[in-house]
Order: C-alpha cells, then sequence, then structure tokens
C-alpha cells in the first residue's frame, strides 16, 4: 500500500479530509466532513511504517499499515524528522501550558451568553475578553467578529494545568495549538462518586440533577469521548459516565463515539434517549427531572449487577 493510499484510508475511516500537508513525524491538522464545526478538528500522522488519523470531534482514530513503502525511502532522513517533531511537540505543550495559566491569570470571574443558552443564567465562570485571548494565544483562538468573550476551562492533568479550552458566546470551543489534552480534564465539582462526561455544559447538567436529588458528586469534563478512556483508568472509587447520543458509525462498530468509549471503560454509563443529544439538551427539552431519571437508572443498574456478581 503506497502512503498515499494509507493517508486516504485512515482518513475515509474517521470522517476526515486528507491533509495537503506531507510531513512525517508531526501530527498535520485538517478538518472533519461535518463542515464548518469541523474546522481544524481532524489530525494525521505520518511515522515509518504506519498513518494514523483521528477526529477530534468523534474521538475516533485509526492506524493503517504501508506495508514495505517505506523500505523505498530515506529512513535516516524519516528518523531526524520524527525526532525533531518530537522535541517540537514538547515545546508546544510546554508554550501552550503557559498561554493557559496566563488566560486564567486574566480571565474574571462573571456570568457569560453561552452559560445562558445551556440554561445556567445564574452560573459564573472565568470568562476573558477577545482582545485578550488574541494579545495572549492569537487570532486562530477567535471565531469570528462578533466574538467579544470567551469561557476558559483549564485543562489539568494531574491537578497541573497543560492547557485551555475556550467556549465562545456562539459555542465555538477552540483549544491551545499543541496543548496536551490526553488525560486531561476539567473538575467541575468535587463530591463522593465520580461523573465523567464530555462537555461543559453537560457536566453542568449533570451535577444540577444529581444535586437536586441531595448527591454531591464529582463532576470531571474530559473534552472528548475517547478521553474518558483514560480519564476514566485515573479514577477511584465509583465511577459512572454521562455519555452522549451520538449518531451511530461504522467505524464504532454501529455504535455512536461516546457509547463505543464508554464500553472500553467497562463503567455504569448512560445516555439521553435521542440520537445527536447530550444531557444538557435532554435538561433543556425535556426538564431536569428527566436527567434525574436516567442517572438513577445508571446508579440503580450499577447497583443490581454488583449485587448479583
Amino acid at each position: 500500500m503506497s502512503i498515499e493510499d494509507a493517508i486516504d484510508d485512515a482518513c475515509s475511516s474517521v470522517g476526515i479530509i486528507p491533509p495537503k500537508e506531507r510531513s512525517y513525524g508531526k501530527w498535520l491538522h485538517t478538518d472533519t466532513l461535518s463542515g464548518k464545526n469541523g474546522k481544524g478538528d481532524g489530525r494525521v500522522i505520518i511515522n515509518e511504517t504506519h498513518v494514523t488519523a483521528f477526529n477530534w470531534q468523534t474521538g475516533g482514530t485509526v492506524t493503517v499499515g504501508m506495508g514495505g513503502e517505506v523500505e523505498k525511502r530515506d529512513r535516516q532522513k524519516i528518523a531526524k524528522q520524527i525526532e525533531f517533531s518530537k522535541r517540537k511537540k514538547q515545546a508546544d505543550a510546554a508554550r501552550a501550558a503557559r498561554l493557559a495559566s496566563d488566560m486564567i491569570a486574566t480571565a474574571k470571574i462573571a456570568a457569560h451568553p453561552y452559560l445562558a443558552a445551556k440554561g445556567f443564567r445564574d452560573e459564573k465562570a472565568m470568562v476573558i475578553r477577545v482582545e485578550d485571548v488574541r494579545r495572549i494565544g492569537g487570532d486562530y483562538l477567535v471565531p469570528d467578529a462578533g466574538c467579544s468573550s470567551a469561557m476558559v476551562i483549564p485543562a489539568r492533568i494531574g491537578g497541573q494545568v497543560a492547557s485551555a479550552q475556550l467556549i465562545w458566546e456562539d459555542g465555538t470551543k477552540k483549544f491551545l495549538f499543541g496543548g496536551a489534552t490526553w488525560g486531561a480534564a476539567h473538575r467541575i465539582s468535587t463530591g463522593v462518586d465520580t461523573w465523567l462526561c464530555e462537555g461543559y455544559a453537560t457536566g453542568l447538567s449533570v451535577r444540577a440533577a444529581l444535586q437536586g436529588m441531595k448527591i454531591k458528586p464529582t463532576v470531571l469534563c474530559c473534552f472528548s469521548a475517547a478521553n474518558i478512556v483514560t480519564v476514566a483508568g485515573h479514577s477511584g472509587g465509583r465511577v459512572f459516565i454521562a455519555a452522549e447520543n451520538d449518531k451511530p458509525l461504522k467505524q464504532f462498530d454501529g455504535l455512536g463515539a461516546s457509547e463505543y468509549y464508554a464500553r472500553k471503560t467497562s463503567l455504569p454509563f448512560g445516555m439521553p434517549p435521542d440520537i445527536g443529544t447530550d444531557f444538557n439538551d435532554l435538561h433543556q427539552r425535556s426538564s431536569i427531572f428527566a436527567v434525574q431519571r436516567a442517572l438513577t437508572a445508571v446508579m440503580a443498574n450499577a447497583a443490581r449487577k454488583k449485587g448479583t456478581s
């Protein structure tokens, strides 16, 4: 299989557009097939013997081997490119961590239009002005001219700030370039049991539902379905997953991405009934009581399984 064939196969499997650039040993940015919302959410890395593609939106990843095709190439040159890319990746991650810390220090605790749109008008978060985002991080973090402020959601690994997610008024989410997010999470609340979810608004609805039942939970926002698997591996005590009801995809064995990765953890999980929704959608379309019923079912099923084991 040629390099081009491997790239095409890997990209089509996870639903992203093949990148125009051809460099070894570094993640190449591209778009997903979902249009404007998928801009910049595809990643491809070409190594000596294989190509790996990653869809940040779905968490889907696949690796395609290239057989003997690379034997015809200059392996020494490729090895140097890969080593250079590793060092650059480390430098980019360190820079992103510094920028995230600067944004956190600059942000003010305030209400934000995104929170109001998600049903949490009285909720407050770290909010940063668009001028400060441009000054600290660059124009690429600002989706369009109509945005004036973003919420800053720190992404921490082992308690240390590794990166940050910016959520703008229109719901656009941006991560700092090069930031380490694999295994990173944002703690929304602290309690006894742990609930893992992908998005910030979903986490707020999960927290509100459980607190309404006099349950004080730990809620961790993991940013993507695939990352929940990594965070789950580092979580102790009783752990549950508030999954999303994603569209079924072939590469996930006919399951949605969120359900696919939730099943990989072997942890108790639940998701809203309608395809294309999360628990914040259920909260807003139905009520907080609908979320409570769904989460109660997850806990009850887990208790029954434990009792019969």
